[in-house]
């Protein structure tokens, strides 16, 4: 662990002074104030949804500031490095009191050579299709959450001939979670390879598997958790854990698992381009090799039109289902034949895994679950449970839902983008919940936004107004309404 962080901090020191040394090079800036405002103890879910969780669950300020430098050469090698800072003012509600906090929203390195690049520090993902999904374009990693410090080397298309017709892209990288969490320390690995088939000068075929994994860490429960070279050799062949892991983890594999496999189908018509997506989340290897989670996941198709000063220009469209959850049965006895098979020492002697209950993104070691900072990594319609005594995650309330999304960017008039989002959930809780329990009616849920961007220029200066109104009906939330502010200045220039 030590030696990672000496490692970032001196990869961080050198990108840097090559960057402040180079000539051609260019750097932009920013500053912001957010108003954020409800009539509820929270604000509505899209007024705080979505932005890399640096948006408070209540009413607040925000101050906002950073900069970006880079440098290109001719041969297509580049360095960046970059800073944004967020102060925060909240209001008190059920999670916390009235105070005054900040936040390092990113803080990166990163280099690289026409399609190879490495990042370094604290950088925000890619968000796809126009940043109109609920997922952000990904089930497992939606941009809901705070950035985290780690390493990623990673790709773009990479294709074996002039004609673009088959290629692959990929990552590798390794985090560091530095929240207040059930597993103080955990870390993270992924890793994601996808592929692109031409299916003639219109259409691509894409579809690509993408792993994560939670392990190590000090748990209150097990003690430090494996964490060395071959324990994170194990993680990433997703291999049983030694002796030093919990049962469980030698019955599995070492850590927590999860991922999304997923299809896509690109169109490219004269007036606008069109894809159709499916995302399948999976918590097992049975999940991927059976396909057993399917029909969940995310259904998509999406429209970005070719004329970009139309009403219409982006829309989306979305189904999102995790009822199902590989079935709800995760083990059955064995047979006579199964258990003549079986090693008596096995705590699941007499009973065969067939999978189901899987509970996406909650774990029974990892309490905390898929989340940083309190907020969900992936879909943000999955629900987590916050502790009473200390605030901390400790398992998800509810991961079983139905929803409809629908999605559009446009120009109101000339000089005034807008984005319009609508999503309705009906929400399960999860598997066996009791008459009494608050979801066995399923509760429903729409929450709206509507958003607005004033010009590219006010008094002559690089600033944008924006304001947002937003809404939740329904019985899930509290029926709220909020309005947002935010003045952004931004400028740029070329050395």
């Amino acid at each position: 662990m030590k030696m990672l962080k000496r490692y970032i901090l001196f990869v961080v020191f050198a990108l840097s002074s090559i960057v402040a040394a180079a000539q051609g090079w260019s750097v932009q800036w920013n500053a912001e104030t957010d108003f954020l405002g409800g009539t509820g103890d929270y604000l509505p879910f899209w007024a705080r949804t979505g932005r890399d969780g640096i948006v408070p669950y209540s009413s607040s300020a925000l101050v906002i500031g950073g900069a970006d430098v880079e440098y290109e050469a001719d041969n297509g090698l580049y360095f960046q490095a970059g800073t944004n800072l967020v102060g925060n003012l909240t209001s008190r509600n059920p999670l916390q009191e009235t105070h005054v906090g900040g936040i390092v929203d990113r803080l990166y390195v990163s280099g690289g050579w026409r399609m190879l690049h490495l990042d370094v520090g604290m950088k925000p993902h890619l968000k796809d299709y126009n940043e109109l999904s609920v997922t952000g374009g990904n089930f497992v990693y939606s941009g809901n959450a705070r950035n985290m410090p780690g390493i990623n080397a990673w790709t773009d298309w990479i294709y074996f001939e002039k004609g673009h017709w088959f290629g692959f892209k990929g990552n590798f990288s390794h985090y560091q979670t530095l929240d207040n969490r059930y597993v103080k320390g955990t870390m993270l690995h992924n890793k994601e390879l996808a592929f692109k088939v031409a299916m003639g000068r219109k259409v691509d075929f894409i579809f690509g598997l993408e792993h994560w994994a939670q392990w190590g860490g000090d748990s209150p429960r097990y003690g430090p958790q494996p964490s060395s070279f071959n324990d994170f050799y194990k993680v990433i062949l997703s291999l049983q854990g030694g002796d030093d892991a919990t049962k469980s983890d030698q019955i599995n594999a070492l850590g927590n698992h999860l991922g999304r496999a997923y299809v896509e189908v690109d169109w490219r018509a004269e007036k606008f381009d069109m894809s159709f997506r499916y995302q399948m989340p999976f918590e097992d290897a049975g999940g991927v090799k059976k396909l057993q989670n399917v029909p969940d996941g995310v259904y998509g198709v999406d429209w970005s039109f070719n004329r970009r000063d139309a009403f219409v220009t982006d829309v989306t469209l979305e189904f999102i289902n995790t009822t199902w959850q590989a079935g709800d049965v995760h083990d059955r006895p064995a047979t006579e034949e199964e258990k003549a098979q079986q090693n008596p020492d096995n705590p699941f002697y007499g009973r065969v895994v067939v999978g189901g209950l899987d509970n996406y993104f909650a774990n029974g070691e990892y309490c905390s679950g898929w989340t940083n900072h309190g907020r969900v990594i992936g879909l943000p319609l999955i629900l987590p449970y916050f502790s009473e005594k200390d605030g901390i995650v400790t398992s998800m309330m509810s991961t079983r839902l139905r929803a409809a999304h629908i999605g559009i960017k446009g120009n109101m008039i000339e000089d005034l983008p807008y984005i319009f989002k609508a999503t309705y959930s009906s929400n399960w809780g999860n598997y066996h919940i009791k008459e009494d329990s608050f979801f066995y009616s399923r509760p429903w849920q729409l929450s709206l936004a509507l958003e607005l961007e004033f010009g590219k220029e006010i008094t002559n200066l690089p600033m944008t107004l924006a304001v947002g109104a937003y809404g939740d009906i329904g019985k899930l939330y509290q029926n709220s309404f909020g309005l947002t502010l935010r003045i952004r200045y931004n400028d740029s220039r070329r050395f």
